[in-house]
């Protein structure tokens, strides 16, 4: 309806506006009560202009704004306060009952993603993990994504993957997507994708390591996707060597014994394929290249084996360090930084029997600083380097 005119003219008096508007706020949050109280700090000429449809004492006592009472003012010009709103701000919501609504259909569209996905693992789920299977589908797959939009990517995605062979992840992501990188471990949909694939594979194998996330390690991560038959690209996971003395027939083999001396840096395709240590023995680990090229520069090939992980262990680093461990002793640092023990750490519990190389617990130090001690003991016995001091063979 329309509001009579000095009605109007109030709605538009400084500090009624403001009065009006958490009034709104309220009624369409649906806690506005008959007996609802609208604090108002305002300049006591704004007071007044509020007061006009109220008592005339109201605005000089300092109280709170009686909504009952302005109803009543109101109405005494024939409109209500929901007239009053309407007018000035468009039609009031009902926000509860559109959280209602919106919790309902996200409820809906939850179980059809489920239901989606279940069918999708194509194997029946034990009756004892069904209900673990579905929370796994919707905290893994489905996460915080519109579920049905989410259940339908991963379908179209998991039905035209290929079904024997082996195609570049790159490649597949290309074709279904037009996104070269889409299924990469750092895309939400890639994450969807290859923990779905890993349900899917422990549904089928008895609901077996059902808490394994495929996306926790880059390992776990290649052989999921290698189970579906889509190979992840093996030349940008790099582990940089020195003075290595590997056997075998991976082609890392031929790349350290082709430059004694000189740093080399070895893709995981390079250490595919069988290899090992030449004769047991010690090999040291450090995180910083800093360290490989002062030892280059200062022992050549007469350095101990040395291997640097760059920052944190990839899949290359990590493939090369277990093949190494049964013949040798690793002597494994970091920079003494959280960062650094948090890596130092993970690789005593990956590699048993590797040692702190330099590292005492409580260290704080960053490796450059103790460039001269750990080339003391890169260093062979009897052969000092040319920069500095005897070679030291101690190692703690």
């Amino acid at each position: 309806m329309s509001l009579p005119q000095y009605v109007l003219d109030w709605t538009r008096l400084p500090g009624v506006g403001g009065v009006l508007a958490a009034i709104r706020v309220r009624m369409e949050q649906g806690r506005l009560s008959k007996n609802a109280r609208i604090p108002v700090r305002l300049p006591l000429s704004e007071r007044k202009n509020i007061g006009q449809m109220l008592d005339v004492t109201w605005a000089g006592s300092g109280k709170d704004l009686s909504v009952a009472a302005l109803r009543a003012g109101l109405e005494q010009g024939g409109v209500t306060l929901e007239d009053v709103l309407v007018a000035i701000g468009g039609p009031l919501r009902d926000l509860p009952a559109q959280r209602r609504e919106r919790d309902q259909t996200r409820r809906a569209d939850r179980a059809a993603g489920l239901d989606q996905l279940i069918s999708l693992l194509g194997v029946p789920v034990p009756e004892q993990n069904g209900r673990y299977v579905e929370e796994a589908l919707a905290r893994w797959v489905l996460r915080k994504e519109p579920p049905r939009e989410r259940a339908d990517e991963v379908t179209r995605i998991v039905t035209r993957l290929p079904t024997s062979g082996g195609t570049r992840l790159a490649v597949v992501a290309a074709g279904l997507t037009g996104d070269a990188h889409a299924l990469d471990r750092s895309r939400k949909l890639g994450r969807a994708v290859v923990r779905f694939l890993a349900l899917r594979t422990a549904v089928s194998a008895g609901g077996t390591d059902l808490d394994v996330d495929p996306v926790s390690s880059a390992d776990t991560w290649r052989r999921t996707w290698a189970d579906a038959h889509v190979l992840c690209d093996s030349v940008s996971a790099r582990v940089l060597v020195l003075n290595l003395p590997l056997i075998g027939t991976a082609p890392a083999v031929a790349l350290c014994a082709a430059t004694p001396g000189e740093p080399v840096w070895l893709s995981l395709r390079s250490l595919t394929g069988p290899f090992s240590l030449s004769e047991p023995t010690d090999v040291y680990v450090c995180e910083n290249p800093t360290i490989v090229e002062a030892a280059a520069d200062r022992l050549g090939a007469s350095a101990r084996p040395l291997v640097c992980t760059f920052g944190r262990p990839d899949a290359s680093a990590m493939t090369l360090l277990h093949a190494l461990a049964p013949d040798a002793r690793l002597h494994v640092r970091a920079d003494a930084d959280p960062a650094g023990w948090s890596i130092v750490d993970s690789l005593l519990l990956a590699l048993p029997g590797a040692v702190l190389w330099r590292m005492p617990r409580g260290q704080t130090c960053y490796e450059e600083e103790l460039v001269d001690d750990l080339i003391d003991d890169l260093a062979p016995a009897g052969c000092p380097w040319v920069n500095g001091s005897s070679a030291s063979t101690s190692s703690f």
